[in-house]
């Protein structure tokens, strides 16, 4: 789509420069404060040429300038919409960080525990031989 728009804008200006230099020795006259209200009108005689690379040349700068706004907006919406993004990415990247650490606690406890029923065990067989030899005592 944006190349058939860019092939009709060139054929468009070609267009109108071709017309301009059909034109080049033709010359146009130009009212300026002209009505009936003012008695003196100025009037202007302009070539052809120049009037037409001139209204051209005055579209193609307002142009630009109007596609230059929209597009500064959509470039601002992109960078609110990337800054986002990067928000949700680093949330999630110290969620899973967070994930990463409970985790590895979870597999502390889970070692510290077996070391103390494995405490626990050998204190028991210990108990149990003490008030075995007790036992033997009496």
């Amino acid at each position: 789509m944006k190349k058939l728009f860019f092939f009709l804008s060139v054929v468009v200006i070609c267009a109108v420069l071709y017309i301009a230099l059909i034109n080049i020795n033709n010359s146009i006259f130009l009212y300026v404060l002209h009505s009936s209200a003012y008695t003196a009108a100025m009037r202007m005689s302009i070539k052809v040429t120049t009037f037409t690379i001139i209204v051209l040349s005055a579209g193609l700068f307002s142009g630009a300038g109007i596609v230059s706004l929209f597009l500064g907006v959509q470039q601002d919406k992109i960078k609110a919409y990337k800054r986002e993004l990067e928000k949700t990415a680093i949330s999630s990247d110290s969620n899973a960080s967070k994930v990463d650490v409970l985790e590895a606690k979870i597999k502390t406890l889970e070692k510290a525990f077996t070391s103390v029923v494995d405490e626990r065990t050998k204190l028991e067989v210990q108990i149990k031989e003490l008030n075995a030899e007790i036992d033997k005592l009496k």
